[in-house]
Parts: C-alpha cells; structure tokens; sequence
C-alpha cells in the first residue's frame, strides 16, 4: 500500500516540461553554448524554472540546463552573429526559378536591347542558367526563410519600382536583381523573418496609396502630365515606406507571415469603409460627393485600420496559411451576396449594396480572425511562470543507516520575479 501511494505521489508531481517559443537572436545566443552549430536548437522550461536547451546533431543530440537568471541574462545579449539554424534552400530556388521564368526570361534582353533572334535565344536560357547559378551559389550554405522569401518579394518589388522610376522596361530586371539579392542579404545577416518581409511589401504597396491620396487631396489631376510624376515619385516613396518599415521591424520577430498578412486586409478595410458608405449615401441622394471627400475619408480610415491590424499583431499571433484563409472567406461570401443583389433586382438594395459589401467584409473577416489567431507568446519573458510548487516524495524512500529520513524536502515553494 505504500508503495503504491509513492507511486501515486510521484506520477501527481511529475515534473512539467513546456516548450519555449525562441527567434533567431535567441538562437543566436544559445549556439555559443555548444562547440559547433547544431542542425536545430529547442529550449524547454520545467516547472521550477530550470532551463533545458536540446541542441540536436545528425547522429547526437546535446543538453544543457541554465537557471532563469542565466537564461535571461543570455538572451537579452546582443548576438555578435546572427546565425541561421535552418535550411530553406528549395523554397529559395523555387521562388528564384519562378523570378527566372516569370521576369528574368524576357528581362534580361530587353535591358540589353536584343529583341532579335539572339536576343530570344538568350531569354530562354536564363532561367535555366539564373537558377544553376542560384543553385551553385547557395548549395553549401543554411538559408533561412526570412531570406528565400524576402529575396522573392524584392525581385517581384523590384521589377515594379525599376520599370517605374525609369519610365522604361529596361529598368525591370537590373532593379529586380538589386533588390532581390538586397533582400536575400539583409535577411541572411539581420535575421529579417517572413513576416517582416511581408510587412515591407505591405508598405511598398501603401507608398502608391499614400502619394495617391495626398496628391487628390492637395494636387491636380487635370493635367495629364501629372501621371509621370505620379509614376516616379510614387516609385520613390513606396521604396523609403518599405524600406523603412523594414528597419523599425527589425525587432518584430513576433510578427508571423499571418500577421503581416493580417495588417494589409485591415489597412484595406480601413481605407474602403468610410468612402463605401459615403458612396451609398450619394447613390441614394443621386449626387455624387467631391473626391477629396473621398480621399479624406479613406485616409482616415486607413489610418485606423493600420493601427488597429498592427495592435493585433502584438496581441496575436495568426499563422501563415490562417492568413490567407482571413483573405479569401470574406471573398467567398461576397460572391453569394453579389449574386443575390442581382437576383433581387431592386434599386434600392443595389443603391445600399456599396454599405451592405464592406459590413458584411469587416464582419467576416472579424470572425475569420477570431477563430484562427492565438494569444501571442511574449519570447522575452519566455513563459516563466511567476509561482511554482514542487513535491518530492523521495524524501520518504531515502533515509540513512539511522533511519532518519532525507535531507531533501517533501514540499517546496518558489516564485520568481
């Protein structure tokens, strides 16, 4: 019988292993621990706030264990080096041989001016050619995901501000490549992650908006000569807007590609709403409101919605695939709503339908977001939890010669701050 109240005991105060969530700089840091760098690093945290950091090996796997204090003092070091722990090299050559076949393919002669037979000829071999290069350059080195995506996402920005800014199609592939391999270095040194990527995309898209906006609302678009300046200074200010998103992002590594993703659909909420309903509002009163009117509202409603989406982002953590799912199920309903205000066929309903589409597109997305996205982690605190309380029924079964039971006690409390 006592025996198996011991056992009873010790399964009830089995000791509790959490998994601690960890970023690049952390990692960074925690690899100084061990001679060489492992294939991956996982740190796990007990329930009396022993630290265990599993470094693992193709053919062994290496354990160290650190107090809170140490832990802590560890990671809020600043890495000498920032190191990439994981291999991402197919998404990388995939994302590079799309770049090679989509824009490199035709980018390539034009820059030089070959549109002849010879010019053909080079085109398709480029891609083959780009990717076997990519491919011999990145074979023997870890790239991260941060890097691969960020390399994509800069060709593609690229193509667009090169053939913009120099008004020509000659500038697509030369700024295309600068970015590109910009992207893929800022990614591999500064441990830039998916989502901050995608948050300079988002930006970048934004820059256009914003110069837009700012030009209806103070400049004139009557003169159609305006269109060129739109196209080149819009060009530069997407580019500062992404770039500098980039570096104030370069702390985020709690921004997932979901969130990113997140903050575009509502900065675009924000900027549709306002306008949609002033929009049904002139429908009804067959009038029609002055643009800057337009353009103000949507501004602020951009607004508001950017900060709400970057709020979000701090409290919630929403994965990748979620993301894109938060963009297509409001789709998805509006196809139906659409199809049933044109089966009414009432004047009055398609008059409220401008006011009718962004409700039901915020509700849903809300909805949406609701059921997909998690509590965010906070990876400083790394989940310490503040009260702990441990049992050690040992005490009962190691006693010295004299019968006097262990020095080690039956009950402990501690509480960490």
């Amino acid at each position: 019988m006592f025996l198996l109240m011991v056992l009873a005991i010790m399964v009830f105060a089995q000791e509790t292993v959490t998994k601690v969530k960890t970023d690049r700089r952390t990692e960074s840091n925690l690899v100084t621990l061990f001679e060489t760098l492992p294939d991956h690093i996982e740190v796990f945290i007990t329930s009396d706030s022993t630290y265990i950091i599993e470094a693992a090996y193709p053919n062994k796997k290496l354990v160290k264990k650190m107090t809170a204090a140490e832990y802590r003092g560890l990671i809020v070091r600043k890495p000498s080096k920032i190191v990439t722990l994981e291999s991402a090299q197919v998404s990388y050559l995939v994302g590079q041989t799309f770049l090679g076949l989509s824009l490199y393919s035709w980018g390539v002669p034009v820059t030089f001016g070959m549109e002849d037979k010879n010019g053909a000829t080079i085109g398709l071999s480029t891609p083959l050619i780009y990717t076997s290069t990519c491919y011999l350059l990145t074979k023997d080195r870890r790239i991260s995901s941060g890097a691969a995506y960020g390399s994509f996402l800069g060709g593609i920005e690229g193509a667009v501000h090169g053939g913009l800014l120099f008004k020509s199609e000659r500038g697509v592939f030369p700024m295309s490549l600068a970015e590109n391999i910009l992207d893929f270095t800022l990614g591999q040194n500064m441990g830039f992650t998916p989502g901050m990527y995608q948050r300079k995309f988002n930006h970048c898209t934004y820059g256009y908006y914003h110069y837009f906006i700012l030009r209806t609302l103070f400049g004139d678009w009557d003169n159609w000569d305006s269109a060129d300046d739109f196209i080149q200074l819009g060009t530069i200010l997407s580019l500062g807007e992404g770039y500098t998103s980039l570096f104030l992002s370069r702390n985020s590594e709690d921004l997932t590609f979901g969130d990113a993703l997140f903050e575009l659909r509502a900065s675009a909420l924000g900027a549709e709403a306002l306008p949609l309903i002033l929009a049904t509002i002139d429908l009804h009163r067959d009038e029609e409101s002055d643009e800057r009117i337009y353009a103000a509202l949507s501004l602020l409603g951009h607004g508001v919605g950017y900060l709400w989406g970057n709020k979000l982002s701090r409290d919630y953590d929403l994965p990748g695939a979620a993301g894109v799912m938060v963009w297509l199920l409001p789709y998805l309903a509006h196809a139906t709503t659409g199809g049933l205000a044109v089966l009414a066929d009432n004047e009055g309903v398609l008059n409220s339908y401008p006011a009718i589409y962004i409700t039901t597109d915020i509700l849903i997305t809300y909805v949406s977001y609701k059921a997909f996205a998690k509590k965010s982690i906070d990876v400083g605190k790394a989940d310490i939890p503040n009260f702990n309380m441990s049992i050690n029924p040992m005490c009962f079964v190691l006693k010295d010669k004299n019968k006097n039971f262990s020095n080690m006690p039956f009950l402990t409390f501690s509480y960490n701050f």
